[in-house]
């Protein structure tokens, strides 16, 4: 079914911004500060985190309708977390092809299908990190599995619908696997919709051929 486009306001965007200024850089994240001026009169200030790599993530399914996940120590969170298989793809390679790498890396498998899953923007308040998952299927040992030498990593697969109740029960938070799940369950339930054309090109694309608004702002510091 064809759905008409959510409501927006005539003029959307409040916000007339005075200055912008860098104020941290990583080979991972940068955070920016923004002075700004709200049509309804409000002045302040407003700290933006950007992300250089891409946000990843697969659901990779084997015949037995088990999903692949991977566990390791969270740092910011003092504490172990069980994910789909994910990471950031840089800036020469498409979301697929970083999944695909990840796949390998991270649980020793490739998939002979890929099929994008969902699109979103993990928290949309802080940064402009864009989120493309992923479901995969007819898996296979591949030779790739090699951990990074900050990683330890943990390979499980567990039935689908037990990981829809730990999702539920608060035990797997973490936010790509949470909302790929999710995803996966409502498909299955019969909620059906296409990806928009060119949103789904982006699943193959190089970051550089598609920037969004939010991440091209990076490269147009001088211009508020």
């Amino acid at each position: 079914m064809d759905l008409k486009p959510l409501p927006q306001p005539a003029h959307p965007d409040p916000y007339t911004v005075l200055d912008r200024r860098f104020v941290y850089d990583s080979p991972w994240i940068r955070v920016r500060e923004d002075r700004f001026k709200h049509r309804r009169g409000a002045e302040g200030r407003y700290a933006v985190c950007g992300f250089h790599r891409t946000a990843c993530g697969v659901v990779a399914l084997d015949a037995d309708d088990r999903v692949v996940l991977v566990g390791q120590w969270r740092y910011p969170l003092e504490a172990y977390s069980w994910e789909i298989p994910e990471g950031g793809g840089d800036i020469t390679e498409s979301p697929f092809e970083a999944m695909r790498r990840e796949l390998a890396e991270e649980a020793g498998l490739s998939a002979q299908t890929w099929e994008p899953l969902c699109f979103f923007h993990p928290s949309n308040s802080s940064t402009e990190e864009e989120a493309f998952l992923f479901l995969a299927t007819d898996l296979a040992p591949t030779d790739g599995h090699q951990a990074e030498d900050d990683e330890e990593l943990l390979v499980h697969r567990e039935p689908f619908q037990d990981c829809l109740q730990r999702v539920l029960s608060g035990e797997i938070t973490d936010g790509l696997t949470v909302v790929a799940l999710l995803a996966l369950q409502a498909r299955r339930s019969g909620v059906s919709a296409e990806l928009d054309a060119t949103l789904a090109e982006r699943f193959f694309q190089q970051p550089q051929a598609h920037p969004s608004a939010g991440r091209a702002r990076w490269g147009a510091m001088d211009t508020p």
